[in-house]
């Protein structure tokens, strides 16, 4: 027992970053927050990210402010290096190279000296790089809504933004090896425009594959294949037919084409992998990805009913995520799958099981929420598993409940003592049986009365009627 409640004592936490510049930490099980640092005007946290090396990621955290200013912190909050780039960073993410940093007008920045395996050996300030680190920066086609680095292939990623199609960067290249092309013209003629919002990888699902999906401003979800096609595979419009919102504020079904603002693909329920995407509605969908590693492309043009339906086949609709409140920006999940966490501009921040319907906490962080990272501490067991688990390894040992405070042996004659300000319990069945028998009682004669009334009513309501009838 003593093991097994050692084993559940890790409890699971989580970090936020917001818009005035501070950085807390989630306790889940207390619903505790702490912050790191004091708060900084014009200092909004945009992104957060493990930058410690590949033997122990969470031995330090990286943190992009929005004046472009970037922060290497210990688990404890202290700041180990800094860093500077351009200003609004769309991406944060470690590389090949080291650090990769992404702003929205295309430069992008790799920090070498953070996160380095080779000089690592337990202490997070070997690998820093000293209190200002160097930066090389490269410029990306702009603008920029946002990137992603391969997880299988940490040397490339992916980026795109408004009339900016999804695009690899190859850093052991330094230039663009796969641009992607826009789908066919609508039923008008017309051309679609080009809205890619966020991005993620689905590689480490299926390696043989380049498989990127783009969610768009204008509620769509978009899947790639770079090693097949420049086109996507298909084109799935969010709420059709399957999954769709409800207006929080309206209460009726909601067929707005909402931008989708955050994404994450990530292996949820052991071997199942999903893809959590999030709007400006804070609505949270999950789709079940497990047709992509055999998924075609698409013969009919996107907007036609047979591809939309085609769509909802090779991406279907899992589940939804209820409670939450305003616009979600940033999604993450636990290592582990069970669990996922999402923020936003309610000044909420949520965790939900992905194997259950009810939300695991809900905590109020006051300001508006821009980005979430969380942490590979496990949850901690429930209080009721705890106590049943308590309860069984006391019945193993009943000599021990033969013992009573001073050592001396329990006798059948002692008796509960009621403290006071309670009844016992038989005096009260007592008194409420008493109590009933009175009301029961009391009801009786009142019945009786009443039909005594009645009865002796009933002769001159009889004669009225004669009466009544003469007269007519």
């Amino acid at each position: 027992f003593v093991e097994s409640h050692a084993i559940h004592r890790s409890a699971m936490k989580f970090l936020t970053g917001d818009d005035t510049g501070l950085i807390k930490v989630v306790h889940v099980e207390k619903q505790k927050a702490e912050r790191f640092g004091p708060r900084r005007k014009g200092q909004a946290v945009q992104r957060l990210c493990w930058a410690g090396p590949a033997a122990a990621p969470e031995a330090a955290l990286a943190v992009a402010y929005d004046s472009g200013a970037l922060e290497l912190r210990d688990p404890q909050g202290n700041v180990l290096s800094t860093a500077s780039t351009v200003a609004d960073v769309k991406c944060l993410q470690a590389c090949s190279a080291g650090l990769l940093a992404v702003a929205s007008d295309g430069t992008g920045s790799i920090v070498a000296e953070w996160g380095k395996a080779d000089a690592y050996s337990g202490d997070p300030l070997r690998y820093a790089g000293g209190p200002s680190a160097e930066v090389e920066q490269f410029q990306l086609q702009a603008p920029v809504a946002h990137a992603a680095v391969d997880p299988s292939r940490p040397s490339r990623f992916a980026f795109g933004g408004l009339e900016n199609d999804v695009k690899i960067y190859d850093l052991e290249r330094k230039e663009v090896v796969w641009t992607a092309k826009n789908v066919r013209e609508d039923s008008l003629c017309l051309r679609v425009p080009v809205k890619v919002t966020t991005l993620g990888w689905a590689t480490k699902m299926c390696p043989s594959r380049s498989l990127i999906t783009c969610g768009t401003g204008d509620g769509k979800v978009r899947v790639y294949d770079a090693n097949a096609q420049r086109r996507p595979l298909f084109e799935l419009l969010i709420g059709y037919l399957v999954g769709t919102g409800t207006g929080g504020y309206t209460g009726t079904m909601d067929d707005t084409k909402r931008p989708q603002l955050c994404s994450k693909v990530a292996q949820i329920r052991g071997n199942d992998w999903g893809l959590l995407i999030a709007d400006t509605l804070g609505i949270i969908r999950e789709y079940d990805l497990r047709n992509l590693p055999k998924s075609q492309a698409a013969t009919v043009p996107p907007g036609r009913k047979a591809h939309l339906k085609l769509a909802n086949k090779e991406l279907p609709f899992r589940r939804g995520y209820k409670g939450t409140m305003g616009a979600i920006r940033d999604i993450d999940v636990h290592p582990s799958g069970d669990a996922m966490a999402a923020v936003g501009l309610g000044r909420f921040a949520y965790v939900f099981p992905t194997k259950g319907k009810q939300m695991l906490s809900k905590v109020y962080l006051k300001q508006k929420l821009n980005c979430v990272l969380m942490s590979s501490e496990a949850m901690v067991k429930p209080k009721e598993e705890e106590k049943t688990t308590q309860e069984e390894g006391e019945e193993e040992h009943p000599e021990e409940d033969a013992l009573v405070e001073g050592g001396a042996p329990e006798t059948e004659a002692a008796e509960d003592e009621v403290e006071e300000g309670f009844s016992d319990d038989e005096a009260e069945m007592e008194k409420n049986a008493a109590e009933m028998g009175g009301e029961g009682a009391r009801r009786k004669r009142k019945k009786q009365g009443s039909d005594a009334v009645q009865s002796a009513m009933a002769p001159r309501q009889a004669a009225k009627k004669t009466k009544k009838s003469k007269s007519k």
